[in-house]
């Protein structure tokens, strides 16, 4: 059972000493019998509008992408559940072997949607967006063409690759794939022994029919981005980080996989494959792996739409009962105690569980204190006027999600370090936190552990203001854009009350 302790209150007029006044902590085991339910804000949403996925693609004796009749394709719907069409890997493949594929695709139709071709695992989470553990091709349609980019993938959902269409993000975002039937054929290779060890993937496209593309008047940057890509330039080379290799990959599957976020349809045909010496022309029925690729269902995981809060389960580890669920970084919502308030001038300290079930790219949230005042989102700066000291669990695509201690005020700004210790899906962690306001030559220190890693964040003049405010200790989702993530925490010390002025040491 969860530990319970007497509530503290110090009177309206108390005046806090130049030291750190003394603080009490909590515990919450989260118990379905005793837990009382915390304070929660958009964080059970109900989806705007019914969206109905229907898959319908794999096996097809049409003829769009290939030399003669049969392929595989059809209509792929981004949604949070997997779907897929693949020939079994057996045995699987990994990092350390050789890998070759090609083929040909075409698009005869318009629609928006994503779309992974190539080597993946066939256990996927869903709500990833792009398959974990995978290698292979990334398409992103809009009503009038595609996107391209290749990606390596690890187990642990750190990610490297490149575009090949041009993109720059937020200025440049052309789709010059065509869907009209245009015929592209591709190659891809991976050698683990080039880049010195680490592995190397190369990727070459080409198309009979589509040699130029005229994007008008660019930007020079556009410009310059637009000529070093397709069709320009056809041959492309990724050298794979040290870090990423060392994470691993497991590939059990060849083939077709939808974007695990809700979106869109893509119709996309495939032919003429061939893959680690095996040639597949689809002449007749090959009989592949179909999984959720003919179906029709309500998806109640849209983007956006939060849902997180108290849950029976268990992932965390422990016995029943933990919070979490699913989030987005918009819009702005928390599931949070009452504590305090505390001010940069207590020491505060929490310990407990953790686990990242998902962790979808550009996705993440924070884990601490924070003042629930403001209840609103600026787009251009998502955490500008809102008090928050504890864990900001996010990071670039090629790391995964870091596990970060962070500061923020009103009148401080921003501190957080460069890198540190990072969630790998699916693993329960153990973790620590501390601010002490007294270290660092009285500036402020915070120290976060997690498992057996650490990282220190030593505040700067400036940083740690007397006038912040922080009442709510729990978690939050904030920013713009982005995809999901499924995350747990369990078994949760912290502080929570401000001890009354007879107990003051």
């Amino acid at each position: 059972m969860r530990s319970t302790l007497p509530i503290l209150f110090f009177a309206a007029g108390f005046c806090v000493a130049a030291d750190s006044p003394t603080t009490t902590l909590k515990s919450e085991h989260f118990d379905p019998e005793s837990f009382r339910d915390w304070e929660g804000h958009n964080n059970r949403m109900a989806p705007k509008k019914a969206i109905v996925v229907k898959q319908d693609f794999g096996y097809s004796a049409t003829h769009f992408a290939g030399k003669a009749a049969g392929e595989m394709g059809g209509a792929i719907q981004r949604a949070t559940k997997p779907a897929s069409y693949a020939a079994a890997l057996s045995p699987a493949k990994t990092l350390e072997d050789k890998l070759s594929a090609s083929g040909t695709f075409a698009m005869p139709v318009r629609g928006g949607g994503g779309v992974f071709f190539g080597f993946f695992n066939s256990q996927q989470p869903g709500g990833s967006g792009r398959p974990i553990g995978s290698l292979g091709l990334d398409f992103d349609f809009e009503s009038h063409g595609g996107r391209l980019a290749v990606r390596l993938i690890s187990n642990g959902n750190k990610s490297c690759g490149t575009f090949i269409t041009p993109y720059l993000p937020g200025k440049f975002r052309p789709t010059p794939l065509k869907c009209d039937g245009t015929k592209y054929h591709w190659t891809l290779d991976y050698d683990p022994q080039a880049a010195g060890g680490n592995g190397r993937f190369t990727f070459t496209i080409g198309s009979d029919t589509h040699k130029t593309e005229d994007y008008g008047k660019l930007p020079d940057a556009s410009e310059k981005e637009a000529r070093a890509r397709f069709p320009v330039t056809t041959a492309f080379t990724v050298d794979v980080p040290a870090d990423l290799r060392k994470d691993g990959a497991t590939f059990d599957r060849f083939g077709v996989n939808n974007m695990m976020k809700a979106g869109g349809v893509a119709t996309i045909y495939f032919d003429d494959l061939q893959f680690n010496g095996k040639t597949e022309d689809f002449s007749k029925d090959p009989g592949w792996v179909g999984a959720n690729n003919r179906v029709s269902y309500d998806d109640d995981e849209q983007g956006g739409v939060q849902n997180f809060g108290w849950q029976p389960t268990h992932f965390a580890g422990g016995a029943p009962g933990e919070i979490g669920g699913l989030m987005w970084r918009s819009p702005y919502a928390y599931y949070a105690d009452r504590v305090g308030p505390f001010s940069l001038r207590d020491r505060l300290e929490a310990r407990g569980r953790v686990v990242l079930a998902v962790g979808a790219p550009d996705s993440g949230m924070m884990f601490g204190w924070f003042n629930s005042e403001v209840k609103t989102t600026d787009d251009h700066d998502p955490l500008g006027g809102r008090n928050f000291i504890g864990a900001s669990i996010g990071g670039p695509t090629r790391v995964g999600h870091y596990f970060l201690p962070t500061c923020v005020s009103k009148a401080g700004g921003r501190a957080v370090p460069k890198s540190g210790p990072v969630l790998k899906q699916g693993k329960e962690y153990e973790w620590t936190l501390v601010f002490d306001p007294a270290a660092n030559e009285g500036l402020g220190q915070m120290r976060v552990t997690l498992g057996s890693e650490s990282v220190t964040l030593d505040l700067r003049r400036g940083q740690k203001p007397q006038d912040a405010v922080f009442d709510r200790f729990g978690l939050f989702g904030i920013g713009t854009g982005g995809g999901q993530v499924k995350i747990y925490f369990d078994d949760l010390t912290y502080t929570a009350v401000r001890a009354a002025v007879g107990e003051r040491k």
